[in-house]
């Protein structure tokens, strides 16, 4: 199941994102994966609904993956909110595929 973002992933679309993502647990088989290459506008509310997400589809069984690598607009509100700080190797697998150098 795929699920493609919009240009702005902030609070104002927090509900149709969460929405978007619930659909998309709900029909994945086993894996979720999610575009976020349009994402020019992200808040901290993109991040927390995408590792909510990550959880409960892990406590399903399945996984979430990002299509492509975190792009500079996803990757900049990861560093604002300290997501960096402490990311695992899991983390930064997921986020950047492995490799946090642009």
């Amino acid at each position: 199941m795929l699920i493609t973002l919009d240009q702005s992933a902030t609070v104002r679309e927090a509900a149709i994102l969460a929405a978007q993502l619930s659909d998309g647990m709900a029909r994945a088989d086993a894996t979720l994966t999610i575009d976020a290459d349009a994402v020019v506008e992200a808040d901290l509310s993109l991040l927390q609904l995408i590792e909510v997400t990550r959880r409960d589809m892990a406590a399903r069984g399945g996984a979430v993956q990002l299509r492509a690598r975190a792009n500079p607009a996803v990757a900049a509100v990861l560093e604002r909110a300290g997501f960096l700080a402490a990311a695992t190797a899991d983390d930064l697998q997921f986020w950047f595929h492995g490799d946090r150098q642009p």
